[in-house]
């Protein structure tokens, strides 16, 4: 019984998770911040599980204030569905995590910084396999780069609220 149970419960645990992931797609993004002017570049890659529901993650590259980052993020989507139309708004919240390193205040530093953030989106499709899309993300973020200038230690707080604006493309799957 156990040889036949095993592989029907992957059978069907691998149906499930083929018709979960309604719209797969992969993205490119650009966005700044307006409180700080730092630039981001990076890719994203996710999925409409339902009509209502979304999810991604993201993998970016940023440069600004003396210091570039490399880091990762997920969203969770509420998408808005219209019909006939092909503007689709969405609302979501996010949370990402950052390496910074670079030159501040002559000493030379690195770090990790911890992000999250609410998403207010719309997606405008220009046809069934390509989409263009804004975004604005208010939200905030925390942590610390450290490092030595002159043989003495300085550690510099980061911390405080972000709005940042995205634009992008996705190609669906």
């Amino acid at each position: 019984m156990k040889k036949i149970l095993l592989p029907l419960v992957l059978i069907v645990f691998g149906l499930l998770a083929q018709s979960l992931a309604q719209r797969p797609y992969l993205g490119g993004t650009f966005a700044f911040a307006l409180n700080d002017s730092t630039a981001t570049f990076g890719v994203q890659f996710g999925a409409n599980f339902t009509p209502a529901f979304g999810a991604r993650g993201s993998l970016t590259f940023s440069s600004g204030g003396g210091l570039t980052g490399f880091g990762f993020g997920v969203d969770g989507l509420y998408l808005i569905t219209t019909p006939n139309s092909p503007i689709n708004p969405y609302i979501g919240a996010g949370v990402g995590l950052g390496f910074l390193s670079g030159f501040v205040q002559g000493a030379s530093v690195s770090g990790l910084v911890f992000g999250a953030d609410g998403i207010l989106g719309v997606e405008y499709l220009l046809n069934r396999q390509f989409a263009l899309f804004a975004e604005a993300r208010p939200g905030f973020v925390t942590g610390t780069v450290s490092g030595t200038s002159g043989g003495s230690a300085v550690s510099l707080p980061i911390s405080g609220t972000t709005v940042e604006l995205r634009v992008g493309a996705n190609i669906y799957f």
